[in-house]
């Protein structure tokens, strides 16, 4: 359907795990010229729907937009006990298949555009596991609300498979919610809700609580993923696996408790920059919390996004050179 002259494209597609489907969407104005494809990472427990606003500012000026429902959220679910279950065995492979499905998909329809991955929270993970698996396909990547990893993670990871062979990898884990999400309210006073810490924003932590799509519980078996997955982008060993001349913005907020408050964040940055990837940038908003996109400064966040991914565009960087010569 249309809006304007923008187009918003829905399609599914099958998914690596056998028997399901995985819905997509794509933006684009009509009747341009395209400057280059974005393909969207949404995050933990939402759906891409929440990212629409921010795909229409990139196709507004110029870029082809996709995103994805992973497994187990948003209109990828087709029966409740799917929410937060990506598969029995290692479903964080399914996640990155399925996105590698999709972007196979942008290429096809757009071969000879320049390719940005942007990816959010846990689809900041998942888009740092792709950018070390599938970089040489991308021109650039962004990480927005990361973290680095823990020692922990491997205990976590223990204990969780033990109770999902007692319990069943598709039955809910909720003392695992509490646990991953409750020390994150900490510097929050006085706390309203228990999501306070997505957004300084009232309005918009209350349109997640309030989404049948949103804070749906994980699974056992997606908790296992989830931290499996984190453990693999964590660390020197992750670093080294991703193309030293793609440019990567890491993005998050002063207030966000997930990447420690930007220690995480620039961790994360610090290991890129020792395995000598050439063009890494850091961004941290102060007073800001975990959801950029749904922040108080939503706009100037879309703006520096916008601007950064302008800087890497092949034109401009032909006409730095010349500028050089």
């Amino acid at each position: 359907w249309k809006i304007g002259m923008m187009i918003q494209t829905e399609f599914t597609f099958p998914s690596a795990l056998q028997g399901q489907e995985i819905f997509a969407v794509s933006w684009r104005k009509g009747g341009g010229q395209y400057r280059g494809v974005v393909q969207i990472v949404h995050g933990m427990q939402e759906h891409i729907g929440r990212y629409a606003a921010f795909a229409v500012y990139l196709a507004e000026r110029g870029f082809v937009v996709y995103g994805s429902d992973h497994l187990g959220h948003g209109k990828s679910v087709r029966k409740e006990t799917d929410f937060g279950y990506f598969g029995s065995t290692d479903g964080w492979k399914n996640l990155l298949a399925d996105l590698h499905t999709l972007m196979c998909r942008a290429k096809a329809e757009y071969p000879d555009l320049p390719y940005i991955l942007i990816g959010h929270s846990m689809g900041s993970f998942l888009a740092r596991e792709f950018a070390a698996v599938y970089g040489d396909t991308l021109d650039m990547a962004v990480f927005l609300g990361t973290r680095a990893g823990s020692c922990l993670l491997k205990p976590c990871i223990r204990s969780i498979e033990k109770k999902a062979e007692k319990r069943g990898r598709k039955t809910p884990a909720t003392e695992w919610s509490r646990l991953a999400f409750g020390a994150y309210h900490r510097r929050i006073h006085p706390k309203r809700t228990n999501y306070d810490w997505l957004s300084t924003v009232e309005t918009e932590v209350d349109a997640f609580i309030l989404h049948p799509l949103c804070g749906r519980a994980f699974t056992y078996g997606g908790y296992r993923d989830l931290f499996t997955l984190l453990k693999r982008v964590s660390g020197m060993e992750w670093a080294y696996r991703l193309p030293k001349n793609l440019p990567i913005l890491l993005a998050s907020g002063k207030g966000d408790p997930v990447g420690a408050y930007g220690k995480g964040v620039r961790r994360v940055a610090k290991w890129l920059l020792r395995a000598d990837c050439r063009k890494v940038s850091v961004k941290l908003y102060a007073h800001l919390r975990h959801e950029l996109l749904h922040e108080s400064r939503k706009e100037e966040i879309y703006t520096d996004l916008y601007q950064w991914m302008c800087r890497y565009l092949p034109q401009n960087q032909e006409k730095k050179k010349g500028l050089g010569r």
